[in-house]
């Protein structure tokens, strides 16, 4: 019985130890019912126990496959924001709801601060509420049915709820109902939050990490892109030098554009817009030429065997810096698209069609961006270790979030991100044939796309700009952080720019560009900084950590052993001293 008893004692030990930490928060939910829609209340639980940061749920009744993904996005997007090795963790997730509770992704940012709160240690408050998406920089996004949602928290002890931006105002019975002021009548603090950060800081006390320092945009880049930037607009400038005959208004005010952005200092917008301009410009001239068949092969031959030299010169070069790593990137995309240009332009020439002749234009302008590109190789950034199984793990871990993310909106709208799942399809093909760096960037664009749709769900159209500015500003942050570690990220960047150049002229697509930026802004934490070798003398032995760590195991299971064995032998030594009581006194009767 004592043995039972010790080893149900040391198993209970063990299990308190698995659960590292855990807590609750109360969620706010819409229920369907005879009667129609109403607010009501459900519970999410969390775990964290040691892991590999796999991510469970459990749900009592079943919910909806959406509701499993956006607590996927809630854990990855708080374990980002506060900066927490999450790899050694699992997160175990429970629901307990009542039946009908409409299932959805409203759970999300709910999700987020409890995830966050238990990475920090800390207890989220039971009279706090947060109801919304959660999306890409933390951003809250809006969810439906929030008069419902507010009405439940009155008779749930709640007494603040936390709205994403722009969603106080609601139609009823066309009016306008203030949610703000609708909760003062219900005796509520109702707030609008944009951020999981601003969360953190009103509910928890952590202050936001909002950085005061401007950006300083490293002086290589900016002689670089100038660089760059003048050989792209100089041919755009001798191109115009011989008219056409198409109409050339978009050319001329690409060209405008390039223009004012180089003025300013921006110089990959500058760039972006002279680009464009010369693949309209080139695929209305080859068009004009009436090239025969023979000739446009000869063109296409020509070309692949130019991007296909650039393709192999790139990839034997070796990769020891971020600026490297992201000049990769770059240059492959362009030489990648020229080749799937110039592949179709021929397919398309087998068969007699030289419609295809603006495809080769176009291929020609992306190979020649790609060479300039090229310059920035060889960046004295601090060296870093670039594996292959680095790689190859942050490609799955990427690709793994993109369909996640993928899969959630189109189970929404069906009919979105085709060409996402194009982007997808090409990173696994990029992972078989072991091409990880650029597995890693495809698959890191087919994420950013999804986001971009996560993002507008649910966002009125007069709220549009607010999201992109908001974006922006996130990734701006983004930015001067990584600045803090002595890392300029060159794509990011030129993508934030050409993102924040865009705003005016095309909002789809300064949102997209945006959030490539906030994507790529980070690529540091995937790679370890390279340290120097230290010279190790022959005579001295190493021992390796893991040593240390199994002495000290050994050496505390030794002690409780110890203990317990003392505790056995006392026992012992009770029972043959009570065996023994009834002897001596019966040889002491003898004597007497």
């Amino acid at each position: 019985m004592k043995y039972l008893v010790i080893f149900l004692l040391l198993s209970t030990l063990v299990s308190a130890q698995e659960i590292v930490s855990s807590g609750d928060i109360v969620l706010l939910a819409l229920k369907d019912g005879e009667a129609g829609k109403s607010g009501t209340v459900a519970t999410l639980t969390l775990e964290l126990r040691p892991g590999n940061e796999r991510v469970f749920l459990e749900t009592f009744p079943l919910t909806k496959v959406t509701t499993q993904a956006s607590l996927r996005f809630a854990q990855q997007i708080a374990c980002k924001q506060t900066e927490v090795d999450c790899s050694k963790y699992d997160f175990l997730y429970t629901i307990r709801a009542l039946p009908g509770i409409v299932g959805g992704p409203s759970a999300g940012a709910a999700a987020a601060l409890l995830t966050a709160g238990l990475l920090l240690n800390k207890t989220i408050p039971q009279d706090v509420a947060v109801t919304g998406t959660i999306n890409s920089g933390g951003i809250i996004g809006p969810v439906g049915g929030l008069k419902y949602k507010i009405e439940a928290a009155t008779g749930n002890n709640i007494k603040t709820v936390f709205l994403a931006k722009g969603t106080k105002d609601v139609k009823e019975k066309n009016e306008t109902l203030d949610l703000i002021k609708y909760g003062r009548e219900l005796n509520l603090t109702v707030r609008e939050v944009a951020t999981l950060g601003e969360v953190l800081e009103l509910t928890l006390g952590i202050p936001q990490d909002l950085p005061d320092e401007d950006l300083r945009i490293e002086g290589r880049y900016m002689r670089i892109m100038q660089e760059v930037s003048n050989d792209l607009c100089d041919r755009t400038a001798e191109f115009l030098s011989k008219p056409l005959k198409a109409n050339l208004t978009q050319v001329k005010n690409f060209t405008d554009r390039a223009s004012t952005a180089q003025s300013q200092g921006t110089y990959y917008a500058a760039a972006s817009y002279c680009f464009r301009a010369n693949v309209d410009y080139k695929r209305a001239w080859y068009q004009e030429q009436n090239f025969s068949r023979e000739t446009l092969q000869k063109k296409a031959d020509s070309l692949k065997n130019q991007a296909e030299n650039l393709q192999q010169e790139f990839e034997s070069k070796k990769i020891s810096t971020l600026t490297d790593l992201q000049t990769f990137m770059a240059v492959m995309e362009r030489v990648t698209e020229a080749l799937d240009l110039v592949k179709k332009a021929s397919e398309e020439l087998e068969h007699n069609q030289t419609d295809s002749a603006g495809d080769i234009g176009y291929a020609e302008e992306r190979l020649f961006s790609g060479i300039t590109w090229g310059r920035f190789f060889n960046g004295q950034d601090q060296l870093v270790v670039i594996d292959e199984d680095s790689l190859k793990s942050v490609c799955v871990a990427k690709i793994s979030e993109a369909e996640e993310r993928f899969n959630y909106v189109k189970s929404i709208i069906p009919d979105a991100l085709d060409a996402t799942k194009d982007d997808i399809d090409a990173a696994y093909r990029l992972l078989r044939d072991k091409k990880y760096i650029m597995c890693l960037y495809r698959a890191s664009k087919a994420k950013s796309e999804a986001d971009v749709l996560l993002s507008l769900m649910g966002v009125e159209e007069e709220h549009f700009d607010e999201v992109i500015d908001l974006k922006l500003d996130i990734a701006l942050q983004a930015l001067i952080k990584a600045q803090r570690k002595n890392v300029f990220p060159i794509i990011a960047y030129s993508y934030y720019e050409y993102g924040k150049s865009l705003r005016e002229f095309d909002r789809v697509s300064a949102l997209l560009f945006t959030e490539y930026s906030l994507e790529l802004a980070n690529l540091d934490i995937y790679f370890q900084e390279k340290k120097p070798v230290s010279v190790v003398s022959d005579k001295t032995i190493k021992i390796p950590p893991a040593f240390y760590a199994f002495i000290t195991g050994l050496a505390m299971g030794g002690f409780i052993i110890l203990v317990i064995m003392i505790q056995l032998m006392r026992s012992s030594t009770r029972k043959i001293k009570t065996l023994q009581a009834p002897r001596k006194r019966r040889l002491r009767g003898k004597k007497r």
